[in-house]
């Protein structure tokens, strides 16, 4: 009970910072004037020179672009490519130069980027010791497409501090698990310790650290329990909460990966997975959730309001 007065007043306090939003008890009105920064999330493009994905990724950017409220950044949430896990090198690169083509003939708005599993290079290859020498197996190709020196890092923008995180460790008998090694964990840890705890803070990653889709993407229920693999959520998500809880100016946490949308409040933090562009990888909408697109608005008080678009 101390700890969560300890956490409710921290919030509290951050709260303060700027003019309150509350007209009236549990009722809260956005200003556009008190607005720090408004984000696109898009999330799964799954390109491949076949069907109409091009097109349609096309067509959204060209959309978000001509916003009469423009967002000031894209956060691309990983999976930009249809698949590089089980792919022969010049698919992979097809892929990403694709990729690129659609980004710059359709988009001017400034963008970030976060790593997905299907940008991984090689590690689902039917013989990953015949490529695990070649300098760009694993992450590398990625590295390179988005000029980053690293898979994960952090920045500030109109008082909001940013962290985004690599999901993704290698599994010893092949693909991956959501995880965050021992390094990124430890520098995780030290970039919140720095951070002001005035100063709101979100979360990005590819694997959802907390989700409900994760238990309904497939079939996870058997007769008498949920079985939820590592791959579709964060199988280090306890740990990870356990430090979130330390620092009550995280607010939120975006996502995407299991193309399906949800907004999971834990521990005072909002845990949001913004479905899909390609919706079903381009066969219509994934389960209840149609391709689309969210916009998330940022406030100087650590307040946010997210909106999922279909296009």
């Amino acid at each position: 009970m101390e700890d969560m007065t300890r956490r409710g007043l921290l919030t509290g306090a951050l709260a303060g910072l700027a003019v309150p939003l509350l007209a009236s008890p549990g009722r809260r009105i956005h200003r556009q004037s008190d607005r720090a920064l408004r984000i696109v999330q898009l999330t799964d493009s799954h390109l491949k020179p076949e069907g109409g994905g091009p097109d349609h990724v096309a067509q959204c950017l060209r959309t978000i672009n001509g916003m009469a409220d423009r967002p000031d950044v894209i956060f691309q949430g990983g999976d930009i490519v249809m698949d590089a896990c089980s792919q022969e090198r010049g698919r992979v690169q097809t892929q990403f130069e694709l990729a690129s083509n659609v980004l710059s003939h359709n988009n001017s708005i400034p963008i970030e980027h976060v790593i997905g599993n299907h940008d991984v290079w090689g590690w689902s290859h039917q013989s990953p010791e015949t490529i695990n020498s070649d300098p760009m197996f694993g992450k590398n190709f990625w590295l390179r497409w988005t000029g980053l020196k690293r898979p994960y890092r952090s920045f500030d923008r109109s008082g909001w501090h940013f962290v985004f995180l690599d999901s993704l460790s290698q599994h010893r008998l092949g693909g991956f698990v959501a995880r965050l090694d021992e390094e990124q964990f430890d520098w995780f840890e030290s970039d919140l310790a720095k951070t002001p705890s005035t100063t709101p803070v979100c979360v990005v990653s590819h694997i959802p650290i907390l989700s409900a889709c994760a238990a309904l993407f497939g079939q996870c229920e058997s007769k008498d329990y949920w079985k939820i693999p590592g791959s579709l959520m964060h199988i280090d998500a306890r740990r990870i909460k356990t430090l979130l809880y330390k620092h009550p100016n995280v607010r939120l946490c975006l996502s995407g990966h299991t193309h399906l949308l949800n907004k999971v409040e834990y521990n005072g933090v909002t845990h949001y997975c913004g479905g899909a562009v390609c919706g079903a990888w381009w066969q219509g909408p994934m389960q209840e959730t149609q391709p689309g697109y969210s916009v998330i608005d940022l406030y100087a008080n650590g307040q946010f309001h997210t909106h999922y678009q279909t296009y």
